[in-house]
Order: structure tokens, then sequence, then C-alpha cells
């Protein structure tokens, strides 16, 4: 863009402007990633005396990671089966155990459809 405007004038308003504009989208990506390290962060210090599984762990960081990596409609039991590499019934039940602990919540719906999402700390 700075090229471009030194080729045709010596008017840099239009520079100015691409410039400012990729400040603005740098700052805003870059308070995004605060605001979810803060998120990760709050999360596990509620959950810091949880007694959590290394697969429950496992889950909730990729659920955390969101993203390509993560499940941004909520896991299910199945997802969480794969991701855990365990059993249909190890997977209920870590699931079940996360519930009751308030990591996660479950998402409308029921039966084969049951999905869970993480439960934030209030801010």
């Amino acid at each position: 863009m700075l090229e471009t405007c030194q080729r045709n004038s010596t008017e840099i308003t239009p520079w100015l402007r691409w410039f400012l504009t990729m400040l603005e989208d740098a700052i805003q990506m870059a308070m995004a990633k605060i605001a979810r390290t803060l998120a990760k962060s709050r999360f596990w210090q509620q959950h810091q005396q949880s007694e959590l599984s290394a697969e429950q762990i496992k889950v909730l960081n990729r659920l955390l990671e969101g993203g390509n990596q993560g499940f941004a409609t909520g896991i299910s039991a199945a997802q969480y089966q794969k991701v855990a590499n365990v059993s249909k019934s190890t997977a209920t039940r870590h699931l079940t155990e996360l519930l009751a602990k308030k990591c996660i919540e479950k998402l409308p719906g029921g039966g084969r459809s049951t999905r869970y999402q993480l439960k934030f700390p209030d801010a």
C-alpha cells in the first residue's frame, strides 16, 4: 500500500487509512487472545481443587482450545470417547463427573444427541 501511494502521488491518506485499519485489526486479535487466555485461567483456577483424570483434563483442554481443534457446538459422549480414547461407559461416567463438578453443562437436547459445553465462572 505504501509503495502504491509513493508511485501515484505524495498523498499518504490512503496509506494511513490502510495502516490504521491493520493496526486496529491486530489490536482486536490481541485482545481476543488475551480474553481467551484469561477465560482459560479463570476456568482452571476455579477447578484447581477438582480431582480430574488425565482423560478429563485432556478433553477440557481441547474444549478450551476452541477453533478447529475444539468443539464449537459442544461435545457428545461419542466425541469424548474418541478424544479421550476411553470406552463408551467410561466417557458417560466422566461426563457425569464433570457435570457434578460443574466443569461442563448440558446443552438443550437429549438422548444420543446430548451435548455438553464448558461452564465458565462468572467474570
